[in-house]
């Protein structure tokens, strides 16, 4: 039979004994708290009630706590000013100036700059127009805050190259700091510009790769990487190449196609597909039968060259009808209410531009986005749309709010170089975001999208649409689409319900 003996038995026998706080051992036997606890209780028995608050505290010689001995001191007045640019009586910070006007002075980041410079060892040759460029981009918070942390930088490895810092990530500096940086070094050649598009396309498909199931990804990895390849090779040839969107629009279709056939079925590769399957995946979708059937043709055919599969699966299926327009087309009468909000003074400048743009010239929104001060011939009274061959001339409305657009961006002192600037482009060189677009129009209830494609049908159905492809730059095929019976047939319909 087992005893059990407890701490206070033991501590009987043994002579030691618990603090009558915690459960610590008391070892001085003239104590009867531990070192700790006998502490505490020796400071705490020092209070005394203070003169002042009444409560008990470590009073000083004169009966005062230190919370109302530095509440009765004098304070000493606060040196004020008249502000050298405010002109209000307020506490100088420096300078002369007062705390808010100290904040927003344009010297202040040469000054905090040249105090920076001299603690790097030494400063680099482009610093003072690193300076230059950010206080011209930037307001004086912003620009000593890009200083701040580039000076950091610097001073901690002065070996640091403009390469190195224009291709830092996220974690070593903030995301302002990295695109002014960036943006410095390829403007004064410096470093070279990184091609943000191709990078954001490249981490996409990367996305859609991974997403396709582990026994069928090697080969899709794979196959992704031939059309990069040959999207090169025709960049470098001259030749029309391949959309970015294209590309992942093949590994979209890939990748659902892998999910419906691990779903059906346990597929250990691409060469136990069967066309019944691919019969299957192209049903789910009947509409878009012509596009994923043209894209599994190419990937099968590419397959079997690569001898992962032994027969094409894809030689018994039916391409399918090219698909038609099926959009939404705005009526006259809805075009009309547009065109005379577009046409008043109260509307934005930049929904006008906008709207008009799309409505009345068909352009896109990636147009849109791109046009720049430079593209604008004011004697002729046209514009360089991207992509284009010709330059389009502009009517009067749309010269008008284009010339508001112009008297607008002056008044905002940017040197972004598009004739579309936000708020959040206003200190950068690149282009406004396609969402900031598309918000604008949403307060007349349309989108620029809708009005492109209503100014297409018009021209295709009204004229030749070879000639408009060629006036716009585009496919004869794409704009063939534009011309379908239910387009036709709903104009006509229109036509013969309205009175003469």
């Amino acid at each position: 039979m087992t005893t059990t003996v407890t701490s206070s038995v033991v501590d009987s026998v043994v002579g030691l004994r618990v603090c009558l706080d915690c459960p610590a051992r008391v070892k001085l036997r003239a104590r009867q708290r531990c070192h700790r606890c006998h502490r505490r209780a020796e400071r705490a028995a020092l209070k005394r009630p203070c003169i002042g608050c009444t409560q008990l505290r470590h009073l000083r010689t004169d009966g005062w706590c230190a919370g109302c001995s530095r509440a009765a001191a004098p304070r000493k007045p606060p040196k004020t000013i008249g502000c050298g640019r405010c002109g209000e009586q307020r506490r100088d910070v420096g300078h002369g100036l007062c705390n808010r006007c100290a904040l927003a002075d344009p010297d202040r980041p040469f000054r905090y700059a040249a105090s920076l410079a001299g603690r790097m060892a030494p400063a680099p040759s482009w610093w003072d127009s690193l300076v230059e460029f950010t206080a011209a981009r930037c307001y004086p918070g912003g620009t000593v805050a890009v200083l701040r942390e580039t000076g950091r930088l610097l001073i901690s490895d002065p070996s640091m190259t403009p390469h190195q810092l224009g291709r830092l990530s996220t974690t070593a500096v903030t995301a302002t700091t990295g695109r002014v940086l960036t943006a410095f070094f390829a403007v004064h050649g410096l470093a070279l510009a990184p091609d943000r598009p191709r990078q954001q396309a490249a981490a996409r498909r990367e996305w859609f790769v991974a997403a396709v199931v582990a026994p069928l990804r090697d080969a899709v990895a794979e196959f992704d990487h031939t059309q990069i390849g040959e999207q090169d090779r025709c960049r470098r040839t001259g030749q029309r190449i391949l959309s970015d969107i294209t590309l992942e629009t093949r590994l979209r279709i890939l990748r659902d196609l892998a999910a419906h056939l691990n779903a059906r079925r346990t597929i250990t590769g691409w060469a136990e597909v069967a066309t019944a399957d691919l019969e299957a995946f192209l049903a789910r979708t009947p509409a878009a039968r012509h596009q994923r059937t043209y894209v599994l043709r190419r990937f099968f055919a590419w397959a079997k060259g690569r001898k992962l599969i032994l027969t094409d699966p894809t030689r018994g299926l039916s391409l399918g009808a090219q698909p038609a327009f099926t959009g939404t087309v705005l009526d006259i009468n809805a075009q009309r209410a547009l065109f005379l909000r577009w046409t008043h003074d109260t509307t934005p400048d930049h929904e006008r531009l906008v709207g008009l743009l799309a409505l009345l010239h068909a352009a896109s929104n990636a147009e849109i986005r791109g046009l720049r001060v430079v593209d604008i011939d004011t004697t002729r009274r046209t514009v360089a749309l991207a992509g284009r061959p010709f330059p389009t001339p502009l009517d009067p409305p749309t010269w008008t709010a284009l010339h508001r657009c112009l008297t607008g961006r002056e008044t905002a002192r940017t040197l972004n170089p598009h004739v579309i600037v936000t708020r959040a482009t206003s200190g950068r060189d690149t282009a406004a975001d396609s969402s900031y677009l598309t918000r604008l129009l949403a307060r007349a209830g349309t989108t620029p999208a809708t009005c492109r494609q209503t100014r297409l049908t018009e021209l295709v159905n009204d004229l030749d649409p070879k000639l408009a492809a060629v006036a716009l730059g585009m496919n004869n095929s794409g704009l063939v689409r534009y011309a379908a019976d239910n387009v036709a047939r709903d104009r006509l319909q229109r036509r013969l319900a309205s009175p003469p």
